[in-house]
């Protein structure tokens, strides 16, 4: 995955087999645990859908909070150490969580398994980057994403014959199924060995216990935008059923299939869709090529409540390919930004700020997509509107980045000394 000639890795070596294997697990672990643990919380802990919702609620929170000091952990440690621990914390919350007797124990290890959560995909993101740069980043971040999209849609197979158990046994081994996985794959992210790159004077001066990353406005305005387009998530998961059911003729049986449909396109498309994502202005291109195809998404949905069965079918697939189309253009966009754009001895600090974005959306989406939805057409039509603000955004948000940063002011006078005594 990384260059000929870096510590002897090339492209496709060790280091992608790894972090292949390790998604996989990942991925499977989850699938199992998407597939039945709304079901084991209700049925076998005994939870009311208002404690779950609660439950959920502030985990949400507590993942907000725990992603930037854990970057900010991992600019000073390294971000393969960090994410590690992440695994094994991962490990200890799941199997906790499937000994929970209540809604505050429930509360309280679905929070401390939410920080966690939130602050892997990040340092995963760092971990690449301290591999590899340019295309292969891109193209490693893709093939994981690939791999991940796999593992859940085997995990979810997995599940079922345990659902159809419907015993606690069964539920509680989803859960530990699940937390072995990450076990397994700290384990495996034991044996990647991470370059160490010597730090100039302004990385030393940059890392620091604060983060500046939340004080950067050109970043922050880049991680909202972002953070707007990471929609398509909740728009798939929560928005496209709700609207077949009360708002087209389609038939409820055609909602798993255009999940497979979404499932089968990024298995197929992630790949292809990165190539040459490192080209100048690829970035700015992916992320308003993003926002369109969303707002095209939102159009055919509204125009989706008007025909027939066989209508309202074409226009659902139209709007998966699109969503699919913008989801893949958004993920590129996303793993390249900030990667591109962190200062030096920040990465870590600057990738777990740009995943605020996405942790906002997946507290927020729910409710503004519900709404969406509630308001029947002129609801998409809202977003279309709100997607297409985000396109003509784009070119001056992403040239606003572009601009020289000035030097901190505690490197800049060193700078000049030294310029000074030569």
């Amino acid at each position: 995955m990384r260059p000929r000639g870096e510590n002897g890795a090339s492209r496709g070596g060790r280091p992608g087999r790894v972090f292949a294997v390790v998604s996989l697990l990942d991925s499977l672990g989850t699938g199992l645990y998407l597939a039945g643990g709304t079901v084991y919380f209700v049925q076998g802990v005994g939870l009311s859908p208002a404690q779950l919702g609660l439950g959920l609620a502030l985990a949400g929170g507590a993942g907000f909070l725990a992603t930037v000091p854990v970057g900010l952990l991992a600019d000073r440690c390294g971000a393969r150490p960090v994410l590690i621990g992440l695994q094994l914390w991962l490990a200890a919350a799941f199997t906790a969580l499937a000994f929970v007797r209540g809604p505050l124990s429930f509360a309280a290890v679905c929070c401390l398994m939410t920080m966690a959560e939130r602050s892997a995909p990040p340092m995963i993101q760092a971990v690449v980057a301290d591999l590899m740069r340019g295309d292969e980043q891109v193209g490693a971040m893709a093939r994981i994403r690939t791999v991940r999209n796999v593992g859940y849609a085997l995990g979810a197979l997995l599940a079922t014959p345990l659902m159809a158990v419907h015993e606690l046994w069964a539920f509680r081994a989803m859960l530990l199924g699940n937390a072995a996985s990450y076990v397994v794959a700290a384990l495996l992210l034991r044996t990647v060995a991470v370059p160490r790159r010597a730090a100039g004077p302004a990385a030393a001066a940059r890392r620091t216990w604060l983060p500046r990353g939340l004080g950067d406005r050109r970043f922050l305005a880049v991680t909202a935008l972002n953070g707007v387009l990471v929609l398509h998530q909740t728009m798939l998961n929560v928005g496209l059923p709700l609207w077949v059911v009360r708002h087209t003729s389609a038939p409820v049986a055609a909602i798993p299939l255009l999940f497979a449909l979404n499932t089968a396109l990024v298995i197929g498309l992630q790949i292809r869709f990165s190539r040459g994502a490192r080209e100048e202005g690829q970035s700015r291109r992916s992320l308003r090529w993003a926002a369109w195809l969303l707002a095209a998404t939102g159009l055919l949905l509204a125009l989706s409540a008007g025909p027939g069965r066989a209508g309202a079918l074409v226009l659902l697939v139209l709007a998966v390919g699109t969503l699919t189309a913008g989801e893949l253009w958004q993920s590129i966009a996303g793993w390249a930004l900030p990667v591109d754009h962190a200062p030096e001895g920040r990465r870590a600090e600057y990738l777990s700020v740009f995943n605020l974005g996405v942790t906002v959306q997946a507290v927020l989406g729910p409710v503004a997509v519900t709404a969406v939805v509630g308001l029947g057409p002129a609801g998409w039509l809202l977003l279309t509107a709100v997607f297409t603000g985000a396109a003509l955004l784009t070119a001056p948000v992403l040239r606003a980045l572009e601009r020289p940063r000035p030097l901190p002011a505690v490197v800049a006078p060193r700078l000049q000394r030294r310029g000074e005594s030569t």
